[in-house]
């Protein structure tokens, strides 16, 4: 017991030591946060603490493991997966918050990360079924790169609002942690890094949540998710096997399932995986009108609800199992049906031959749309004050009304062409109806203002790839 609270305090009081420092240097070297249309605060807020949660986790491990020499860390495959990988996504993060990475180059370093992990230890050998372990093969080497990746993603799309990505973490950890400790001494790295990322993201939260002076940026919550998703690899156990699988998933939950539907809205939306928006879980809340500190607790509360879940399967791993994962599904699905996905995902996947007078439709109220100035888009009605025509290049084609650097949301009309629409307040939630209505209108647009024929295109699109 001794060794655990070692692990947490070094951390936490590393963090909070080291964050005044770190908030003192982001600002003198313009290390901050740029405010755009997806961010909710203002000011000038340096993002760079996520190094400091990264060498806080690690610290007290490196102390425990080699000079305090108490504590065996089995093999040299857990130095590669908590300091090489550790320290290797986090540097990376790091990199992107102070100089800016593409989001695919970004994508591919995760990729040769999650490999590197599976190669040293970390990976999804066999999974539970009704008629006993299936082995999965080569197949368990994709399936944990996929896990790895996900949960990298998952806490770095979360980390949205002050203190809310550091809380979840917070719940995330412990849980695991407590898998790791009930399943045994074998398990002992896997609690001690739990731990210390507890008590790191413990420590940050003084300085992060609302009104937050600090955030993680990319070093911190691709940190966060990296080690998470090891760590929750590491903690399984055969004798336990559906327990050790769903208590990680569960615990995980929000970030897994707000990830999900990004995932998701982006695909029936016909827009790039990696496109930015704001109609993830804590921007609803938002415009139901909950201020930031209220929304995160909201957040709190569902996380500890699902951490509360994983508590039962840990310590009555005797429960129905199945009794857990229903009320589990059944809140996910209250969520999912509140977000609007169900009738969006219905909409998209309703009968097949409704697609070809969907598009007869959308042709006959496009050629109908008569717009002879731009004056005429705006009226009363719609909360929209100006719109800009972007072609893929970025090259603005046509510009109306007015600009507003926050505010804005981005709807791609065709292939080559995305309407950037910009609205009179805050953007609000759209639904799989105002998203189409949306779509046909900015289908308007582009065929009034800044039309393309099909083979135009072809050649356009064409002239990107090469």
């Amino acid at each position: 017991m001794t060794t655990y609270l070692t692990s947490f305090i070094v951390s936490f009081l590393f963090v909070c030591a080291a964050t005044p420092i770190l908030i003192k240097l982001g600002i003198k070297f313009g290390f901050v946060d740029q405010v755009n249309q997806r961010k909710i605060h203002r000011g000038v807020i340096p993002r760079i603490g996520g190094i400091g949660i990264s060498l806080g986790t690690l610290l007290p491990i490196f102390l425990l493991f080699y000079i305090h020499g108490g504590v065996h860390i089995e093999t040299t495959n857990n130095i590669y997966l908590f300091f090489v990988g550790g320290l290797g996504i986090s540097l990376l993060g790091l990199f992107d918050d102070i100089k800016g990475i593409n989001a695919k180059v970004k994508f591919l370093f995760q990729i040769v990360i999650a490999v590197m992990a599976t190669m040293h230890g970390a990976l999804i050998k066999s999974l539970p079924m009704p008629w006993g372990q299936q082995e999965l093969g080569f197949f368990g080497y994709i399936l944990t790169v996929f896990w790895i990746i996900g949960i990298i993603n998952a806490f770095n799309l979360i980390d949205g609002m002050d203190g809310l990505s550091s809380g979840i973490t917070l719940f995330s950890s412990l849980t695991i942690s407590m898998l790791a400790i009930v399943n045994g001494t074998y398990y002992l790295p896997v609690a001690l890094v739990g731990l210390a990322l507890a008590g790191a993201v413990t420590g940050f939260l003084i300085y992060n949540f609302n009104p937050a002076k600090i955030f993680m940026g990319d070093s911190g919550s691709m940190f966060i998710g990296y080690i998470l998703a090891v760590l929750s690899l590491k903690s399984q156990s055969k004798a336990h096997a559906v327990v050790s699988i769903m208590v990680p998933i569960i615990a995980m939950g929000l970030p897994i399932l707000d990830t999900t539907l990004a995932f998701l809205r982006r695909i029936l939306r016909h827009q790039s995986i990696f496109a930015a928006d704001k109609q993830h879980i804590h921007h609803f809340l938002l415009s139901l009108g909950f201020n930031q500190r209220k929304t995160v607790l909201i957040l709190y509360a569902i996380s500890i609800l699902f951490t509360i879940l994983s508590m039962i399967m840990i310590f009555n791993k005797n429960v129905d199992t199945f009794l857990i994962v229903l009320i589990f599904a059944i809140i996910v699905f209250v969520i999912i049906t509140k977000l609007g996905y169900v009738e969006m995902i219905y909409g998209k996947f309703r009968v097949k031959k409704e697609n070809s007078l969907e598009k007869h439709l959308e042709n006959f109220f496009i050629d109908r749309i008569e717009l002879k100035e731009d004056k005429d888009f705006y009226s009363s009605e719609l909360p929209i004050k100006g719109f800009d025509i972007i072609d893929v290049k970025g090259k603005l084609l046509f510009s109306s009304g007015e600009k507003d650097s926050i505010n804005f949301f981005d709807i791609s009309a065709r292939r080559s062409r995305i309407v950037r629409l910009y609205w009179t307040e805050n953007v609000p939630i759209i639904g799989s109806r105002e998203s189409a209505m949306l779509i046909l209108m900015a289908k308007g647009l582009v065929a009034k203002f800044a039309p393309i024929s099909d083979e135009d295109e072809k050649k356009l699109l064409a002239e990107i790839k090469e």
